[in-house]
């Protein structure tokens, strides 16, 4: 039982972000419920240039895409904004992003699209959702190990912000931008994860806007072409999708939708800013119940959660993990490892090497059951070929993989 002190302190954390390496981790009318991304249409192509399949006419030359392109140093696939990577800032800008992205490559994702394949080939063929709770814009990591999902509902406390308007930047805006966006991937790039405190802090301070720009590089970087983009809005009772462009200034969103194109197939990410703590996420609010629904049969992933999970104030949350879920992938930071053994639901498999919380959570210990069954089982962990997650400094990652029976 958690004691009280302790989910203080974790209230504290989540909402305030107060902990260095928090992980930044939510009324359409009754006649026009949110469509399922397996069955939205996108607008008419506004361009002759589009790519087809499974009878999708994807219009590929867009502003989004066009915009991401720039963000991602893909030179040539700008479309009308090719002429921005003949200034010294964007021609500097994609030569950083080439060199970051394959030294990320190398170092860690490469590895992790293969392992992952492997390990979760179950996972990734029973269920085609992938729920993502404190996530931050961390796209890159969930499409890493799932690559099968047709949607991920993503969720966390940045804002969500704007792509930038590039052709409206003035003298010295292409450079004070590319040097904001790329101090927002360093922590993902270094250390696998976002740090929640910096990133509102950045979000708040520099010309970045929000986490949309910096989801859709990673949805655009990992070879997907962006189709449209959404927003999100809450009503009385409902949740509902509104223009990019809106001009809806009584209901601010709170949360987008990016689809996208994977290898000729329409997909979706959604993401929600949203404190998903007891009082505001119960079986009483809007969201609550968007989210039990469209989380059925679900993978859940979560990666450097702070250990949020753990409180007793995130109780409606790892309940609605544990009834939903088809599988549960995490690290030690996610629900508490002794829940998976309660009536032996799930199959379990265990990864890395399991030592106590970083630094940073001195208020948390080792998980005994945890502890006790890396022991048990220790000629049956699995290794891991990367690392992931808090222990970037000691390399002692842990995966832990539940599948339910």
């Amino acid at each position: 039982m958690i004691k009280s002190s302790l989910s203080f302190v974790l209230f504290l954390c989540f909402l305030l972000s107060c902990n260095p390496t928090s992980e930044s981790k939510t009324e359409q009318s009754k006649k026009n419920p949110l469509p399922d991304s397996s069955t939205a249409k996108l607008s008419p192509p506004d361009s002759t240039k589009t790519a087809e399949s499974n009878s999708i006419t994807a219009n590929t030359d867009n502003i989004f895409n066009n915009i991401t392109s720039v963000l991602c140093g893909e030179k040539g696939k700008a479309n009308n904004l090719n002429y921005l990577f003949d200034t010294i800032a964007w021609a500097q800008h994609a030569k950083f992003i080439d060199s970051s992205w394959s030294r990320l490559e190398r170092k860690r994702l490469v590895s992790m699209q293969k392992w992952g394949r492997k390990e979760f080939e179950k996972a990734n063929t029973t269920s085609k959702m992938v729920f993502y709770p404190f996530s931050g814009p961390d796209y890159l990591t969930a499409n890493a190990f799932f690559p099968n999902a047709d949607k991920y509902i993503m969720l966390g406390l940045e804002p969500v912000g704007k792509l930038p308007d590039l052709k409206k930047f003035k003298a010295g805006d292409a450079k004070d931008y590319s040097d904001d966006f790329k101090k927002s991937l360093g922590d993902i790039f270094d250390k696998s994860y976002f740090i929640t405190r910096k990133m509102l802090n950045d979000f708040q301070s520099q010309k970045v806007n929000g986490l949309l720009p910096v989801l859709a590089f990673f949805i655009k970087k990992s070879g997907n072409e962006i189709l449209n983009i959404k927003y999100l809005i809450r009503r009385k009772d409902s949740i509902s999708e509104i223009a990019y462009d809106h001009k809806d200034n009584e209901h601010k969103p709170f949360g987008v939708r990016i689809d996208f194109l994977q290898e000729g197939k329409q997909k979706s990410v959604f993401y929600f800013k949203y404190d998903v703590s007891n009082k505001q996420f119960n079986d009483t609010t809007v969201f609550y119940k968007y989210l039990n629904k469209q989380t059925t049969n679900c993978i859940t992933y979560i990666k450097s959660a702070s250990y949020l999970l753990h409180a007793n104030f995130m109780s409606n949350m790892k309940s609605m993990i544990l009834k939903n879920s088809d599988a549960v992938v995490q690290d030690d930071t996610g629900i508490p490892f002794k829940y998976f053994e309660e009536g032996k639901k799930f199959n379990i498999k265990l990864y890395g090497e399991y030592s106590k919380p970083v630094s940073d959570f001195p208020y948390l210990s080792l998980q005994k059951p945890l502890q006790e069954a890396f022991h048990k089982d220790s000629l049956k962990v699995g290794k891991l070929p990367f690392h992931l997650g808090y222990h970037w400094g000691t390399k002692k990652d842990v995966i832990i993989y539940a599948q339910k029976k």
